[in-house]
Formats: structure tokens, C-alpha cells, sequence
């Protein structure tokens, strides 16, 4: 498995993906990413025990593996929980950078309009 690929998520079980997913902030991160956290660091993570560990450092310290076109990857389901998830915090960041703006006693015009997916409202 190369190093710039998507940490396999798949392949573990669901506990060691809510660690990793946790430690990352939702964000799916890379195979290299993943192993170069160090093991006291990933100790120190809630949720992530020696079993954890191991799993994780299975695959971040496994020899290359082949793609397997038949290996299940995220179910529908999986996917709307990370799409849900993600819109989420981004509804979140919005709102902090709205706080932020409104501190500094700018108004949105002051501001470049970078409206790409329509929705206007949010920001």
C-alpha cells in the first residue's frame, strides 16, 4: 500500500476507525499520515488501547497490497454519515468565522464573495 494512499478505513473495525477519524478531526487521512503518529501519541488518544494500536500499525507497517476491486469500501450508509458529519462542522466553522468578522467590526462586503456551491445563506 503506498504511503499517499487513503488510510484503508475499511479494513478495520469500527472503533479504530471512529480513533482515527477522531484524531484526524473527521478527515480521512493518508496511510503516512496515520504512521507517523507515534504510539505514545496514539495511547493518548481516548479510545485507542494497545488492540487499537495494533490494528492501526497492521496496516500503516504491512508490506504493499494489491487493490482488490471486490473489497467492500464505505456503504451508502457510511458515506451520508461522513457527508452529515462533515456539513456539520463545516456549518460550524461558518459560524466561528461569522463571530470572528463580526469582532472585528468589518462588514461581508469588505469581504471577496466566494460563493461555489450556492449557498449564500450559510456564510
Amino acid at each position: 500500500m503506498r504511503q499517499d494512499e487513503p488510510f484503508p478505513m475499511e479494513a478495520v473495525p469500527s472503533r479504530v476507525k471512529n480513533a482515527i477519524l477522531s484524531r484526524f478531526k473527521g478527515r480521512w487521512p493518508s496511510v503516512q499520515e496515520v504512521a507517523q503518529i507515534s504510539d505514545k501519541d496514539w495511547l493518548a488518544s481516548p479510545g485507542v488501547g494497545k488492540i487499537i494500536l495494533s490494528q492501526i500499525r497492521k496496516i500503516t507497517d504491512s508490506p504493499k497490497q494489491r487493490y482488490n476491486p471486490n473489497q467492500h469500501w464505505l456503504t451508502d450508509a457510511e458515506l451520508l454519515a461522513r457527508l452529515e458529519f462533515l456539513q456539520k462542522e463545516l456549518r460550524w466553522i461558518r459560524r466561528a468565522l461569522r463571530a470572528m468578522i463580526s469582532k472585528t467590526g468589518r462588514t461581508r462586503s469588505e469581504f471577496p464573495e466566494r460563493n461555489w456551491h450556492g449557498d449564500d445563506e450559510m456564510m
